[in-house]
């Protein structure tokens, strides 16, 4: 069941206004996944991935981070538990991406979009990527797959439970196809994946995919986990990609009405001033053999938001792109998609990257932030806008905002800086309980231009993000996986680095 209302317009737009950027103080930090320890894992059976894509999850004591596509566990000082980085078809138990052993160079199965995740009420790890299908030369083919693994304690460095879906929905008239951008969260009830469906074939985008899991039944390793999927067909252009909300420690989850889930969407590729906000019903029935869920959506006027533009690099130097005969990457601004979204108290706290001018007249790309209050009344749908503005500095770039909020409201938002004056660095603003910002602090300062392989398969522009993580932690701290470039050992055809920070609001 899908119905829809839409919210009386609010014409108040805030004004763009550049945060200084000054040193972070008292930041714990340390160097996450790179390109190299990617490229490294399951004995040099990989791909080169660009971008890493760069998710975490903290909890019990561990921190888990995946990139495109391996993962590492640590403890809270950064000491790598895991012996080796793992790839994620190691994880997974799939053949490598590929098989350097053999003179074919054979393939195996090429998983994407990583996504991580620690559920505090279940205690357990949740690692996520998906895959379209492909032979033994690379070819690929007409089907797809999502593929979890769920651990089986508390312990992310153990075992874990190996799910594998079909994804390429043969039933639907408009495909086979893959899900792309999977997107994750969770209530008291149920872990969702999101996903867009595109033809396989044509890549034409058919419709939204909304998979409902019971945690109760994935917590204890069922063989078939109880599990419900709605399809959702494109109403209107905000029908995309849907950011599935969740919930820090010692938040409540929404529990009338059977159990409530939230999801926020937006317009993507375009400019616009709405956002789509979607709640999932009675999410209670997923412990039950017959789930029952009913998805109700409106439409709510936000602040304008618009399609960033790429990014120029400071010079430097950039030996891969430099061998080939190209000049200094630009960098993809990114879309508009919704990034983050957080329910905490009663309110969602969303982020998404926009583009935006400084007070010199300089087109660039920058963030949004925008806190609602919804509410669910009736079978009626509705949001007030408490708070939002933009994201931005002087003559710079802040690229892939991602909030994430304590059970207090307070927390922070990571991004990437980058421009004409820095290397692509870790930066955050704060967030309290009643304001964001007022400055851009810089916890890790880039050291070299992004010089990946990307930027000659785009037309010089490399490819970056597609997303940050961002968690809150049980003690109310804010970790962050970021991208950065660094000046550390590298890979031929990529030298992207990850930092994770700890934020203290």
């Amino acid at each position: 069941l899908l119905k829809g209302t839409l919210e009386p317009e609010d014409t108040t737009a805030p004004a763009m206004v550049s945060m200084p950027i000054l040193a972070a103080a008292n930041v714990f930090q340390f160097a996450g996944l790179s390109h190299l320890d990617q490229f490294n894992s399951n004995h040099g059976n990989q791909l080169n991935d660009e971008p890493p894509s760069p998710a975490i999850a903290v909890g019990n004591g561990y921190i888990l981070e995946g990139v495109n596509s391996a993962v590492q566990v640590y403890n809270l000082s950064g000491a790598p538990l895991l012996a080796t980085t793992l790839s994620a078809n190691q994880v997974f138990n799939l053949a490598p991406e590929i098989d350097r052993s053999t003179s074919a160079l054979t393939r195996g199965v090429f998983t994407t979009d990583m996504r991580v995740f620690y559920d505090q009420t279940i205690q357990r790890w949740f690692i996520l990527q998906r895959a379209q299908d492909q032979d033994s030369f690379g070819n690929p083919l007409n089907s797809s797959h999502l593929y979890l693994a769920v651990s089986q304690t508390s312990d992310p460095t153990q075992t874990y439970t190996i799910y594998s879906m079909d994804t390429t929905d043969l039933a639907n008239p408009q495909c086979p196809c893959i899900l792309d951008y999977p997107q994750i969260g969770a209530d008291q009830y149920g872990f969702y994946i999101t996903g867009n469906e595109y033809n396989a074939n044509f890549l034409g985008f058919v419709d939204v995919s909304v998979l409902a899991l019971s945690k109760t039944s994935l917590a204890a390793g069922a063989v078939t986990p109880t599990a419900a999927k709605l399809l959702i067909p494109v109403q209107t252009s905000l029908t995309f990609s849907l950011q599935p909300a969740v919930t820090p420690p010692g938040a409540s989850y929404f529990l009338a009405f059977g159990g409530l889930q939230y999801f926020v969407s937006t317009q993507v590729q375009a400019q616009d001033s709405n956002l789509a906000l979607w709640a999932l019903t009675n999410t209670a029935s997923l412990g039950t053999s017959t789930p029952n869920l009913s998805m109700t959506q409106t439409t709510i006027p936000i602040l304008p938001y618009s399609q960033p533009p790429v990014i120029r690099q400071k010079t430097g130097p950039t030996p891969y792109n430099t061998s080939i005969g190209y000049p200094l990457p630009f960098i993809d601004g990114g879309d508009t998609r919704i990034q983050t979204a957080t329910y905490a108290g009663g309110r969602l706290y969303l982020t998404l990257p926009t583009a935006v001018t400084d007070e010199n007249a300089h087109s660039l790309a920058g963030g949004a932030f925008v806190v609602l209050s919804p509410t669910y009344r009736g079978g009626v749908l509705a949001a007030t806008v408490l708070q939002q503005g933009y994201l931005l500095v002087k003559n710079n770039s802040l690229l892939r905002p991602a909030i994430a909020v304590n059970a207090q409201g307070k927390g922070a938002i990571g991004f990437t800086l980058v421009g004409p004056d820095y290397f692509p660095s870790v930066a955050f603003t704060p967030v309290s309980t009643t304001s964001v910002g007022p400055n851009v602090q810089v916890a890790t300062a880039g050291a070299a231009p992004e010089d990946g392989f990307s930027a000659s398969l785009n037309f010089g522009v490399a490819r970056w993000g597609d997303y940050f993580g961002a968690v809150a932690a049980a003690d109310g701290s804010i970790w962050m996986a970021i991208e950065l470039i660094t000046n550390a050992p590298r890979a031929l055809k990529a030298n992207w680095d990850t930092q994770v920070i700890q934020v203290v609001p």
